[in-house]
């Protein structure tokens, strides 16, 4: 295996966010990123009309098969999965997935089960991508997971349990029998809590809650954790990093009045 990572994610030209901030995390590390976009916009949606649009799912399917046949699944370090546009875009990189890992068994899979936002119970009203997409996530991608980072709302989804703090979390997070670092948790009135569950065993770190915080931080933190998961950091050192290393891109970017993460904070 070589330092070359495969993500699955959306291109969105200007805005910091999705695959392009996880190209820009793990190209900084040392990795070399070979980005397949489920979507290409302008813009995130957040902010407006996006422009772009979906991949098509034929061409989708049609770049994995490409990178197949040059051989990027046996020496790549790992794959990273975010934002899919369609539940067809979905059973595709599930296929590829599974293809990488009958040929490369040592290759790391993160899937960041990104669907949805708000309130953590996993109601549909906070879904932003169809429901077929969301579900298909859960039942494709998941299983073949080495490490899943959702929010809490997408914890509560993918389980079906409300999350409202830590111990919901963790409650969550072991029902799916993987190794679980969920976002967003909250710990009180004031504080934000980021848990990792991994079997028996979990640990966290907090955060204050703030106001304004840029779209990506999902992203951002999905790709520290696989750098920091490859790098062989696992544990409280590893919710630690990915959680301090957030907090200062966060910071930075408020302080400036940044619409977008200022991933120098990173350096």
């Amino acid at each position: 295996m070589d330092r070359s990572v495969i993500i699955l994610s959306s291109l969105v030209a200007g805005s910091r966010v999705g695959g392009g901030v996880s190209a820009a995390v793990l190209t900084g590390a040392g990795y070399t990123p070979e980005h397949v976009p489920t979507v290409i916009f302008g813009r995130h949606p957040g902010l407006g009309a996006p422009g772009g649009g979906a991949v098509p799912d034929t061409v989708f399917a049609g770049a994995l098969d490409g990178l197949l046949a040059h051989g990027a699944h046996i020496r790549s370090s790992a794959i990273l999965t975010g934002y899919f546009a369609s539940a067809e875009q979905v059973r595709a990189a599930a296929a590829f997935i599974e293809t990488a890992k009958a040929a490369n068994p040592g290759i790391f899979v993160l899937v960041d089960p990104i669907c949805g936002d708000g309130v953590a119970d996993g109601t549909a009203g906070g879904l932003y991508v169809k429901r077929e997409t969301a579900e298909a996530i859960a039942a494709r991608l998941v299983p073949l997971a080495d490490l899943i980072t959702p929010n809490a709302f997408e914890l509560a989804f993918l389980t079906g349990q409300p999350v409202t703090d830590t111990a919901s979390a963790r409650t969550a997070s072991s029902t799916l029998a993987k190794p679980v670092l969920v976002t967003s948790v909250p710990e009180g009135t004031d504080r934000l809590a980021v848990l990792l569950t991994d079997g028996k065993a979990s640990c966290s770190a907090s955060v204050d809650r703030l106001e304004g915080v840029p779209h990506g931080t999902g992203d951002l933190l999905a790709a520290l954790a696989l750098v920091a998961r490859l790098e062989g950091d696992t544990g409280q050192a590893l919710c630690e990093h990915v959680t301090r290393a957030c907090e200062r891109v966060i910071r930075s970017s408020l302080e400036a009045r940044s619409h977008d993460l200022l991933l120098s904070a990173l350096s």
